[in-house]
């Protein structure tokens, strides 16, 4: 295949890294069983049509055969021999489109399918929940630390400001340069950290999103998200 641009090695580096759920869905090391995709998955035709196909789903379809497939007693097998070449999104704005819809298909997943919600399907989630929490102390003890009368209440809004910066600066270096050493490029590594980020936070906003206006409010209906296409 032809050499990936930078953005796209990043991306693919963010769905494929231990340090990242994609990757440990993914990879040898995985939580949760592997569920053929449509970009690399094969099937028998008689078994395709006794399951009748893929389904309506905007997002997850392939997902949604893949767990027929399982409760049908069918068997899945991964070949990590046979290399597919799969390309990535080329910009950052259609890599969340991709992954903030794949949050609301888990959610519609877990509608049709309550055991298919496993804990690294939440990571995202989590994640998303805790740089919120992160970014709320920042914002709260920057102006604390710069306009408090109080050198107490000062030193407090310090100690906030940075602690709020610890774990995204760490986490950043460790993703830069897990990639940059895989890629034997810091550009590639830079971009791999927006992309984690990207994936990350596009996959936990999809997921509550969805968690909210279906199991929250109860709407029945699968969600549509993104209307216009991504897969450019």
């Amino acid at each position: 295949p032809p050499p990936s641009p930078p953005v796209q090695k990043a991306i693919s580096h963010s769905m494929t890294t231990f340090f990242t759920p994609g990757g440990i869905r993914g990879g040898k090391k995985k939580l949760d069983k592997f569920y053929p995709r449509s970009f690399n998955m094969g099937i028998s035709a008689s078994l395709y049509r006794k399951l009748g196909g893929f389904s309506k789903m905007r997002f997850g379809e392939d997902i949604d055969l893949s767990i027929r497939i399982f409760q049908s007693g069918a068997r899945c097998r991964l070949f990590p021999q046979a290399w597919v070449w799969h390309k990535r999104r080329t910009d950052l704005r259609k890599f969340f489109r991709q992954v903030h819809n794949s949050g609301i298909a888990r959610i519609n997943l877990y509608k049709k399918y309550p055991s298919s919600l496993k804990l690294v399907h939440l990571l995202p989630a989590l994640f998303t929940l805790g740089m919120g929490f992160l970014l709320l102390m920042m914002v709260v003890g920057l102006p604390l630390g710069l306009l408090s009368q109080s050198a107490r209440w000062g030193m407090i809004g310090w100690e906030m400001f940075f602690l709020s910066l610890l774990f995204p600066v760490l986490y950043s270096l460790l993703i830069c340069a897990d990639s940059t050493g895989e890629n034997h490029s810091l550009r590639v590594g830079m971009l791999s950290v927006m992309a984690s980020f990207v994936q990350l936070i596009g996959y936990g906003t999809g997921f509550l999103r969805a968690w909210w206006l279906r199991c929250v409010c109860g709407r029945n209906e699968e969600m549509q998200a993104f209307r216009e296409t991504f897969y450019k």
